[in-house]
């Protein structure tokens, strides 16, 4: 009998080891040891493997990933379904005859994240991965796959940076909604690997973009003041000069903590669980008060000599919402969380917060964000619950922008730039959105279960799959936005009822409006060079969509619906406006790249800096209001055509001066041609740029050009009916093959005109003088080879003739008869 009771308590040890050895569940874990999974393999939550761990996954597991139901507040995850991240090292060891299978537990494609490649090495061998949003989301770290199947996923491998690099062999990426996706320069090479079969794209590159310049303090070092450990500041403390903490500082809820400007703090790293996560920081449950100003900032950072991101844990101010926080010209930096606040009130002014793996975190709190930069971080900023206010923030150049749940947001001026993964989403929140740039992201603005927004005068462009995405919404307005140059998609719809009216789709990648469902108002809109479609619409209703703008197009041509297949619903489009809607340019500056075409009103004047670029669509009418022009830095091309010309005119003409100018300053690269400038103070105002004018109409103006150095050819142009065609200013120019008549001046050479050669032009018919030299000139002026009009040249020159010591104009030869110009030919 004991025999037995022994051999069956044997028996079921070795029952329940062999259970545990072959079906682990695996709950939300960071791993702090070499690990290897085997057998059947269930994992419930986030994983993550840290620097300097490795996971080795044997030959014949099956990991089964289940959906998680947390809310992902935790910053060194990288997407709300759960995942495996590897920061260290992934080992997959399938072989020929037991390979490894990643699946999801629902068996439902994107019901899990994928495994995440975040700066860290995987050598995968006869693994295959399935049910996942992103089969293998490689972020700037290294894969090795062989033999390996991704499929039935959304996507198969998406790639991102330039320190991402990929090595595919044997492989076979298929059966997903998209395969293969390189973004900002990822380095892949296949060597006898299959994309193919994958249902809407199998491969999609788009190159990197210059990395947008970003603003840092710089601290004036100082010798150590204090040093403290774990302890609680009872009342009023100030600190000034460098203060160091070796532990966690606790400011309890009568205390209030007072930093001064110039102002060092420096956290020591403590890591006592191993996870690479430093625990000191902060812990404010009264109030804090840190208020450096622009030339004596106040920095929070790691004090170790070689700082890493996550060395110390957070500014954490929790319940402390009687009165506002404030930190005002701050600079966070290398930390767990850089802000975390709940159940608080806090304003953040003209703060930078980089390299941190979250830069911003909120809960269950009253939030102001303004002027404010946050870069360079897993996660910009992360927060729910909470009514905030964002205003003229730059969040760019991090792994996810903004993500936001069940909050009401106010957000005007900010630029959602460049970011890796989306620009800003929002989930169940409440939301008016104006005036901001959601730019070069890979995923623009991402709208999900929200039942009330106000979308106006936002640019949405040079995100690398769509613009904008609307999912199970109701009660929205999308109105006045510029939704151009996407990837993909301006704006995806799916289960929404909105108002979608007076915007802009054009030049994106496949589709102005990709539509699943909708409901509501869909009209106004101006759709021009989409792709494949203007709206591609799937739904099976009929869809009303009356009263747009098709560009060039017939309706039918750029509408995808019941005409292409019998399943769908059909588009109604008619009436169909024969013209572009007038739609105002929502912003003040062109700080990366815009695409303005159809009929675009500028209100005030726009600015082109440095590094922007503003390309205008042939076709296109530019209408200024009074004193309103552009001023431009960077780049402008506006190279319209003989049948499509671009017009650069006034809201209300009234004659010259109605609006103000185009002014190139140092603005290298620019092209104008087959434009046309009417009824401003100066048509085109060019500084120390080099350009070529070519078939352009300048009319109607007070003064069609002018210019200051160069060098500038202006070729077979008209400069009719203005007091002034050209002016010269110290200029290098080649005149050529130009109509300049009907002027009171066709040309005033201001001063230094011996670097312009003007000839073979028609300046006859100016009420004034052909050409008129100023006083301050005192060089001669070559000028043959002209028609004046009948009679001597002389009598149309105001020169050194006139009034000695002036230049001369020296016109001879000269034409008997007017010159056959290009400018002049229908």
């Amino acid at each position: 009998m004991a025999n037995h009771l022994l051999n069956t308590r044997l028996f079921l040890l070795y029952l329940v080891s062999t259970l545990l050895l072959t079906c682990p569940a695996v709950d939300a874990a960071v791993l702090t040891a070499d690990t290897t999974w085997r057998g059947n393999v269930t994992v419930g939550e986030d994983v993550l493997v840290p620097a300097g761990v490795t996971l080795t996954v044997a030959a014949g597991t099956h990991v089964k990933v289940a959906t998680a139901e947390s809310t992902k507040t935790d910053p060194e995850y990288l997407s709300p379904l759960t995942e495996i991240t590897i920061r260290g090292k992934l080992k997959v060891e399938g072989t020929p005859e037991a390979g490894v299978d990643f699946s999801s537990v629902s068996g439902k494609s994107g019901s899990w994240a994928g495994v995440i490649i975040d700066g860290g090495s995987a050598s995968i061998s006869r693994g295959r991965i399935s049910g996942a949003d992103t089969a293998i989301q490689l972020i700037n770290g290294a894969l090795n796959l062989d033999h390996g199947i991704l499929t039935g996923n959304r996507y198969g491998l998406a790639a991102m940076g330039t320190a991402a690099t990929a090595q595919l062999a044997n492989s076979r990426i298929a059966g997903n909604d998209y395969g293969l996706f390189l973004f900002g320069g990822a380095e892949v090479t296949r060597l006898k690997t299959e994309v193919a079969g994958n249902s809407k794209k199998d491969l999609y590159e788009r190159p990197a973009v210059p990395a947008p310049a970003t603003k840092a303090y710089v601290a004036r070092e100082l010798p150590i003041a204090r040093e403290y450990g774990d302890e609680v500041l009872a009342g009023e403390t100030v600190w000034q000069g460098r203060i160091r903490v070796n532990g966690v500082i606790r400011v309890p809820e009568d205390g209030r903590l007072v930093i001064l400007p110039g102002t060092i703090v420096e956290f020591g790293k403590k890591d006592t669980n191993g996870d690479g996560i430093g625990e000191n920081g902060l812990l404010v449950q009264g109030r804090l008060l840190a208020k450096g100003t622009a030339t004596a900032p106040i920095f929070f950072r790691s004090a170790e000599t070689h700082p890493r991101i996550g060395d110390w844990d957070a500014i954490n101010i929790m319940n402390s919402d009687g009165s506002q926080n404030l930190m005002e010209y701050c600079q966070i930096e290398d930390a767990y969380r850089g802000a975390h606040f709940h159940f608080s009130n806090l304003s953040i002014n003209h703060s930078v917060f980089r390299h941190n793996y979250r830069g911003i975190q909120f809960q269950e709190s009253a939030v102001e964000l303004r002027d404010n930069w946050v870069y360079g971080n897993k996660n910009g900023m992360q927060g729910r619950d909470s009514t905030v206010a964002l205003a003229n923030n730059w969040i760019t150049a991090n792994y996810d922008g903004a993500n936001l749940y069940r909050v009401n947001l106010t957000a005007n001026g900010n630029r959602f730039f460049r970011n890796m993964k989306e620009g800003l989403r929002l989930r169940e929140s409440t939301a008016v959105l104006t005036e901001n740039l959601i730019d070069g992201n890979r995923f623009g603005l991402m709208v999900a279960d929200t039942f009330q927004g106000s979308f106006k005068r936002n640019v949405l462009s040079a995100n690398s799959e769509f613009g904008i995405s609307l999912k199970n919404t109701d009660n929205l307005e999308i109105a006045g936005n510029f939704v151009t140059a996407n990837g993909f998609n301006g704006m995806n719809i799916q289960e929404t009822r909105a108002t979608v009216q007076g915007n802009l789709f054009a030049g994106n990648g496949e589709r102005g409006m990709g539509i699943q469902s909708f409901s509501g108002v869909l009209s106004g809109n101006n759709f021009a060079a989409n792709g494949l479609f203007a709206v591609d619409y799937e739904g099976t209703a009929d869809l009303a969509a009356p009263d747009n703008w098709w560009g060039d197009s017939s309706p039918e041509k750029v509408i995808g619906d019941k005409r292409l297949d019998p399943k769908r619903g059909r588009v109604g489009y008619a009436p169909a406006s024969m013209a572009p809607y007038p739609i105002a340019w929502p912003l003040a500056q062109v700080v990366a790249g815009a695409l303005w075409q159809g009929a675009v009103k500028v209100d005030a004047t726009v600015s082109v800096p440095k590094g922007g670029s503003l390309v205008i669509a042939p076709g296109t009418g530019v209408l200024f209001r009074k004193d309103a022009g552009l001023s431009v830095q960077g780049t402008l091309i506006a190279q319209g055509s003989k049948e499509h010309r671009i017009t650069f005119t006034a809201q209300e003409p009234a004659g010259d001066s109605s609006w103000g100018e185009i002014l190139l300053e140092y603005s290298a690269g620019s092209r104008i041609s087959h434009c046309t400038f009417e009824y401003a103070t100066w048509g085109l105002h060019s500084h120390f740029t080099p350009l070529t004018l070519a078939n352009n109409i300048f009319r109607h103006n007070y003064g069609g050009m002018r210019f200051r150095s160069g060098p500038m050819q202006i070729i077979h142009s008209v400069f009719s009916d203005n007091t002034i065609g050209i002016r010269s200013y110290r200029g290098n120019a080649v005149i050529r093959e130009n109509r300049i008549s009907g002027n009171e001046t066709g040309i005033f050479v201001r001063e230094k005109g011996g670097g312009l050669t003007i000839s073979a032009n028609n300046l006859a018919g100016n009420r004034g003088y052909g050409i008129r030299v100023g006083d301050f000139n005192n060089e001669d002026i070559s000028a043959g080879d002209n028609w004046w009009g009948q009679g001597d040249p002389s009598q149309y020159l105001f020169d050194g003739r006139s009034e000695p010591g002036i230049g001369i104009v020296r016109y001879e030869p000269y034409r008997r008869e007017p010159v056959n110009l290009e400018s002049d030919k229908p």
